[in-house]
Order: structure tokens, then C-alpha cells, then sequence
């Protein structure tokens, strides 16, 4: 500890005399130096904790002079510690004066004797100033050994943080990259880290930043790992004003969690390989196979009602949501919040709590790196089912530029055009409707293809027709004759009527197109293909 005023009083080798005991905040506070000055204002050489040593060479003994009148609450505006006045020298006694301004300010004021040798008074502070120093470095060596072993615990990363907390006498967390909390030291923190959002927006590896909130001194350090990847955040606080905090502590505490998240990289490999087999077997409905082991892999499975996460990003991406997700650097109070995830086919998927979705789905698109999507509902059993809505309900979401879908929500929920991509539904109906994209049938002669080769069938004879040979309002295209009959649902009645031809000749064009298709029209499955392909070719269908 520092040497104070009281502590030079206690000192008999001094025969110190207390003369103004001033505040007691400053009776009891650290002296930083000390300076001996004749001067009428000694401010000028003053930097604020000094104790200042005179003889009042100058100071009159009765009122003041002008230079004087403001002495006392000079010191005291800068943050002297005191005032030792000499005695014997040019004074007998202290002036009434200074007296009544060291009152009026709060500035504690003491006598030294003549036989006590102002350099006694400066080598008793600087051996104070000198042992509170070596005492500080012993601490700071004692609390860094403490923390250089946590490293080597079962659990480095917990311990790193709970120990600093201890150390520093506030709180610590570590934040994910997306700022949410993946450890602290206590399971309510009194500082909401959602409000530090704006601090933490670095700009520069590495960097420190330092902020008061609700009375706490903050220091936020950037953690990184050699190969100059974001890993997250390390947030400490301890209640007081800024400086509080013991900083380089917080600091050496970043570089060691930056070592000991990358001494796991090994077997954090190990274990990302495990947990995607884990996890596809769940999404396979084969969860039993794997209950065993979830208290190993991933703290525990999730409880039922279940939701299917599909996460889709860039791998950089992806790694941060698995973070986001990793139990075993949650503060207990999380880990209910239980989820089975891994990375499967390329994409992140995730099993969680149906009541806990929401609050994933919100942190995993915070920072708008992540596309997620949703299952409904499921049990484990139910698994496939979910796997193929978050499935589908991810591919809406690729395909609209949405952050989050949920299977069956929105316009686009349960359609092709909101699962599957544009290029690829037009490019599957092209191929499926080449073969007759180019026939065309005359209600008088037949069926014609416009490449000039005839063709005949039972129904009607084939001949070669261009636009100056043949009536156009005579042609009919063989695609219009089918979307005709596939959108009156094969009544071919209203099918002929569409088409403003005969029921009959209806039947022989549809026996030629399906000829020419080489497929089954009455299948009910093939007329699903040929709807959806006259819906989206290019050819399309013209008919109202």
C-alpha cells in the first residue's frame, strides 16, 4: 500500500503535529511524491497526489497578501495530498491564515519540527512509493502464474475466465465474433452486452478498447489467434471509474485464451468430424444410436418438440455459428439451451428446442453472414420429415435473398417457384417439351412439324406446312393441345373446347403428342412433370 498523511503522522521518528486534519478521503490517500516549494503558487510544479513542503519564506504572518489568498484552495483544485509546514525557519508558529484556508478547502495541514530535516520526510515516502511498487509487481507476478495455470486445467478456457474475475475483483466474459456470450464468469452479468454492440466494432487486430457503464470501469480486448482470425471478444469489468481495472491482467488473459482455443484446434477437428456423423444420423431418425454419447458430444440432446436448423454460408460463416452453438464454453445457466449440430453435405444443421428457435435463429442471423431455415415442429422419430422441410425451406431462401425462412410460412412456403431456382425449372421444362415443341397439328390435315419432315399416324396423316402454304387459323400446337387438356385436368369435353376442336380429334392429337413424348398420359405422375414443364418452359402455352 501507498504511504498516506496518516501514515507519516504514525511515524514518532518524524514528530509530526496535526494541525488541520482536513477530509478524510484525503487524509488516506496514496501521496504520489513529494516537492518542497517556497512559492506563492507551487501549482506550477505540481501534478496532483504530491505532498507539498514549505518553511513560508514568504507568507506573511498576518492576513494574506494578495499572492496568498487563494493558496490553500489552489493546492486543494489540483489534488494535493497535504501540507507540511516547516517551523523554526522563518515561523514559530503557522499562520492563522493558512489555518483557517486549509479548513475551508479540506487540505490537511501538519507541522515538522525543526529537528526533523525535510529530506527525512522525502526518502520515508519514497521507501512507501518503492515498497508499494515491488509490492504491486509480486501481485502482478502472483495473479499472472495464477492465470499461466489455468491454462493447463481440464477446461482452460472456463477457468481462464472465472480466475480473472477473481483476480481483477469484478466480472469477465467472452463473447462470440456476433457478440454473444459463449463463457462468463457469473450467470447474470450486470452490464448488458447487447449495449456494448458500438464498442465492439474493432477496427484493428488485436485492439483494446476501454468504456465506463452503470459504474463499471470496462475494458473490451480483442481476441485472435496467430493465424489473424476473429475468435472473440474478452469483456472485463470491475465496479469503479475508468482505470479501476487491473488492464494489463485483463490483457495477458486475452493472449491466453487466444493459446488455448488454438491448442484444441487438434482435437476440436476430431470432434467436428465426430459430431457431423452424429448429427446426420440423428437426421436419418436414428437418434437412439447416438443418446450414449450426447452427453460426450454436445452436453446432452435437445428436448422435444424439436426444430431442424439448416444454416448456409461461407465456411468462415458457418465456423462462428458453431461457436455460437458450442456447450461446453456456456455459462451454466445456458446450458439448458442444449443443441445437436454438425456440419453435414456442406451446411451447418442444428436440432434445437422448438421453444428455444427463435432466440437461435435471431442470434444466427444477427450479423447477416448466415442464411437459415426452419423445420415445423418434430420429434425425434419425425426427424426426416423436418430434415426435408428445413431442406426445401432453405432453398426458398437462397432463391428470394431472405435471411430466415420457416417451412410453410410466407407466400412462397410450399411451392416450386420458392424452392426451386429459376434457370433450373425452365431448363428442366425446355428438355422435357423438345420433342414437340416444334409440332404443330391443322385441324384439316393433321399433325405437322415445322422441320419438314412428314410424319403419319392412324389419326390424321402428317405433311409438311409453312405460313404461306397453310391457314394459320387452321394450326394448332401440339403444346397448346396438351396444357388444354392437362389444365382441364384430362376432362377432355372441356378440353376440346379450349382447344376448338372435336372431342375426337382431341383424343387422336393426344395419342400423337404422347406418342412423340414417349410417355404414358394417363400416369399420374407423368402429367404432374408435364403440367409443371408447360407452366415454366420457354415454349409455354398460349392458351387461355
Amino acid at each position: 500500500m501507498a504511504i498516506t498523511v496518516r501514515n507519516l503522522l504514525e511515524q514518532r521518528s518524524l514528530n509530526l503535529r496535526l494541525a488541520v486534519e482536513g477530509s478524510g478521503a484525503t487524509l488516506d490517500s496514496p501521496i504520489s511524491w513529494v516537492q518542497v516549494s517556497e512559492s506563492a503558487d507551487p501549482t506550477t510544479y505540481l501534478e496532483g497526489g504530491e505532498l507539498l513542503l514549505t518553511t513560508g519564506l514568504v507568507m506573511p504572518d498576518g492576513t494574506p497578501d494578495a499572492a496568498h489568498r487563494e493558496y490553500a484552495s489552489r493546492l486543494a483544485e489540483i489534488g494535493a495530498r497535504g501540507v507540511g509546514f516547516g517551523l523554526g525557519i522563518q515561523h514559530e508558529h503557522v499562520p492563522q491564515w493558512l489555518i483557517y484556508q486549509c479548513e475551508a478547502v479540506g487540505l490537511p495541514l501538519f507541522t515538522v519540527p525543526l529537528a526533523t530535516p525535510f529530506i527525512a520526510i522525502s526518502k520515508t515516502i519514497a521507501r512507501g512509493i518503492s515498497d508499494d511498487t515491488h509490492r504491486n509487481v509480486e501481485r502482478m507476478y502472483r495473479n499472472q502464474q495464477r492465470l499461466l495455470r489455468s491454462v493447463h486445467s481440464l477446461d482452460p478456457v472456463s477457468t481462464i475466465i472465472s480466475r480473472l474475475a477473481e483476480l481483477i475483483g469484478g466480472w469477465t466474459a467472452l463473447l462470440n465474433p456476433a457478440g454473444g456470450i459463449i463463457e462468463s464468469s457469473h450467470h447474470t452479468l450486470p452490464v448488458d452486452m447487447d449495449s456494448l454492440s458500438d464498442v465492439l466494432a474493432f477496427s484493428v487486430l488485436g485492439e483494446a478498447k476501454f468504456t465506463v457503464a452503470k459504474g463499471y470501469d470496462i475494458a473490451i480486448f480483442h481476441v485472435a489467434s496467430p493465424n489473424r482470425q476473429t475468435l472473440g471478444y474478452l469483456v472485463a469489468g470491475r465496479k469503479g471509474e475508468r482505470g479501476a481495472i487491473d488492464h494489463p491482467l485483463v490483457a495477458e488473459a486475452a493472449s491466453l485464451l487466444s493459446l488455448a482455443v488454438n491448442s484444441e484446434a487438434a482435437s476440436n477437428r476430431a470432434l467436428t468430424h465426430l459430431r457431423s456423423s452424429m448429427t446426420r444420423l440423428c437426421l436419418e431418425g436414428e437418434s437412439q444410436s447416438v443418446r450414449r454419447f450426447a452427453d460426450d458430444v454436445w452436453n446432452g440432446l435437445p428436448v422435444q418438440p424439436l426444430a431442424v436448423l439448416r444454416i448456409i454460408g461461407q465456411q468462415d460463416a458457418l465456423e462462428d455459428a458453431g461457436r455460437l452453438f458450442e456447450p461446453f464454453r456456456r455459462t451454466v445457466a445456458k446450458n439448458d439451451n442444449r443443441v445437436v449440430f454438425g456440419i453435414v453435405d456442406g451446411d451447418m444443421w442444428a436440432i434445437v428446442s422448438q421453444s428455444n428457435a427463435a432466440m437461435w435463429t435471431q442470434q444466427l442471423t444477427r450479423t447477416g453472414r448466415l442464411t437459415v431455415s426452419q423445420s415445423s415442429g418434430a420429434t425425434w422419430i419425425d426427424m426426416p420429415r423436418a430434415r426435408h422441410e428445413a431442406y426445401q425451406a432453405g432453398a426458398e431462401a437462397l432463391t428470394s435473398g431472405k435471411a430466415l425462412v420457416q417451412y410453410g410460412d410466407g407466400e412462397g412456403g410450399a411451392t416450386l417457384e420458392g424452392v426451386v431456382e429459376p434457370s433450373l425449372m425452365r431448363a428442366f421444362a425446355d428438355l422435357k417439351l423438345a420433342p414437340i415443341a416444334n409440332l404443330t397439328f391443322d385441324l384439316s390435315t393433321g399433325p405437322h412439324t415445322k422441320a419438314g419432315t412428314a410424319r403419319t399416324t392412324e389419326a390424321a396423316p402428317a405433311t409438311e406446312s409453312s405460313s404461306d402454304e397453310t391457314d394459320s387459323g387452321t394450326q394448332v400446337r401440339a403444346i397448346d393441345v396438351l396444357w388444354a387438356w392437362l389444365q382441364s385436368r384430362g376432362r377432355t369435353e372441356e378440353a376440346a373446347r379450349m382447344a376448338g376442336m372435336h372431342r375426337h380429334t382431341l383424343t387422336k392429337y393426344l395419342g400423337v403428342i404422347g406418342k412423340e413424348l414417349g410417355a404414358d398420359l394417363n400416369d399420374p405422375g407423368t402429367t404432374a412433370e408435364l403440367w409443371y414443364a408447360c407452366r415454366f418452359s420457354r415454349f409455354g402455352g398460349t392458351l387461355k
